[in-house]
């Protein structure tokens, strides 16, 4: 396709999202809207085939969700399902959830079998690029007239428009950050600076000399870790800072055609990381962090002092009132910090046997009012300006808001889309490389050894999945 499935210049204008100027329904996005009320649907622009919502017969629509440790699990039903089964008497909603590494094994069970679900969102490994490329994806463009929610801008509906194409709502837009447990730090006696984003004296050599500060018995079942590295899962997209982007010449086409795991500035990056389990003593091993975590989030019981992840955790920090204080991303080797941004749109099957049933549950919860309730319910980022800023203020008494609101702002203004949301086959290299990185990050094997053995067999893996998708 000549236009790049979702652009990075596309991305950074998430900003307007966070411009948080009063947005009225009179002024942002008005291109947009039908207002034809919650809950309405464009029946006379479906598609052809469409449900039998607005006919009188009952009808039941899915959605699949990845289980987030009960927060978004007891809104969907609690709220979510209550009230748009009373919104909508003659449609009834089925939530499917799952854990969230098996969120693409259902997926593809469900497809397979000739029912997939009517809308879902990146709740698992795969993403938007993998859904479109195998036809998943159903344009929403013929209900676009109806779109009722004001407070999405256009840029941030742009996301996610392919060759003119809507292909899905944006539902939360999640930056990442490191978070840290203020009472760890309280206990130890150590201040933590509020950096300014992009501070060039705010390194990871620095970061590393913090994490020690409040790291103590590794190892042993007292342990306290310095830190856990929440993002990307795997060692692929640890060298963005160090001046690499492996994922960087798919993001034109959706394919990645070949890649050099034995790049130094690659290998540079899997070291450094590596160095913090076993020499800088500040990290677990992989095998560690899964069994700390056996007992909840690992932040929020005290085992872990800062972790990089996502604004989703903020959900966490909201249910257990922690007191918690943020940090930017350090600066790399290539004197950038680049964090990740989580754009995740409500997506409709284009196989729905009901496409009109599903867009009037799409555009119940994009609504400025089940935005607002969204934010209030979860302590999740949401697309809507107006709900944006009820999203800072619940934390006011857990954090300094202010330095959250300018970590968060530079954080979306300079980060890049996470690549499983662009990378057509991203649940398989996930699961190749996870399999293949434990001899890094649990034996402390040689990462330029590892790297090179792994280089053949991850070329095989990309040749594979471009032959899959008939490219």
């Amino acid at each position: 396709m000549a236009k790049k499935w979702v652009s990075m210049a596309t991305v950074f204008s998430i900003g307007a999202v966070l411009a948080l100027s009063g947005c009225s329904s009179s002024t942002d996005n008005t291109s947009n809207t039908g207002n034809t009320g919650e809950g309405s649907a464009g029946t006379a622009n479906a598609p052809a085939g469409g449900s039998n919502a607005d006919s009188g017969k009952k009808v039941t629509i899915t959605l699949l969700n990845a289980q987030d440790n009960g927060i978004r699990d007891k809104f969907l039903p609690d709220v979510v399902k209550k009230k748009f089964e009373e919104a909508n008497p003659n449609i009834k909603l089925e939530i499917i959830s799952v854990p969230y590494d098996q969120f693409d094994s259902k997926m593809n069970t469900m497809v397979a079998g000739g029912t997939p679900p009517d809308v879902w969102s990146h709740w698992g490994q795969s993403g938007f690029v993998d859904y479109n490329v195998r036809d998943m994806v159903l344009d929403l463009t013929p209900y676009m007239n109806d779109f009722n929610n004001p407070n999405i801008s256009q840029s941030t509906l742009d996301i996610y428009k392919i060759d003119g194409k809507q292909k899905g709502i944006p539902l939360n837009i999640y930056s990442s950050m490191i978070f840290y447990n203020k009472d760890l730090f309280d206990k130890a006696g150590v201040t933590v600076p509020n950096y300014k984003p992009g501070d060039p004296a705010w390194t990871w050599d620095e970061f590393v000399e913090l994490a020690k500060s409040v790291s103590k018995d590794y190892g042993k079942p007292s342990a306290v870790y310095g830190f856990t590295y929440g993002m990307g899962e795997h060692f692929l997209t640890y060298s963005w800072d160090w001046g690499l982007d492996i994922f960087d010449p798919a993001y034109a086409t959706g394919f990645l055609g070949k890649a050099d795991l034995t790049d130094p500035k690659l290998v540079d990056a899997t070291k450094f990381f590596q160095d913090l389990i076993f020499k800088d003593k500040i990290m677990p091993t992989k095998a560690a962090e899964e069994s700390i975590s056996k007992i909840g989030d690992p932040l929020l019981t005290g085992k872990v002092a800062m972790s990089l992840v996502g604004s989703w955790a903020m959900g966490g920090f909201k249910d257990t009132n922690m007191k918690f204080g943020v940090l930017p991303l350090p600066t790399g080797s290539a004197g950038t910090s680049t964090p990740f941004i989580y754009a995740d749109p409500l997506m409709i099957s284009s196989k729905s046997k009901n496409p009109d049933a599903a867009w009037k549950l799409v555009q119940f919860m994009t609504s400025p009012e089940m935005q607002l309730e969204m934010t209030k319910a979860t302590g999740y980022p949401p697309s809507d300006s107006v709900a944006y800023k009820e999203w800072f203020n619940q934390y006011k008494d857990l954090t300094d808001i202010q330095y959250l609101e300018e970590v968060n702002t530079a954080a979306i203004e300079k980060g890049k889309e996470s690549p499983n949301h662009l990378i057509a086959g991203y649940g398989d290299i996930t699961s190749f490389i996870l399999n293949e990185q434990q001899a890094i990050f649990n034996k402390d094997e040689d990462p330029t050894a590892v790297l090179k053995e792994m280089n053949p067999k991850f070329q095989q893996l990309l040749d594979d999945i471009k032959q899959k998708a008939g490219k």
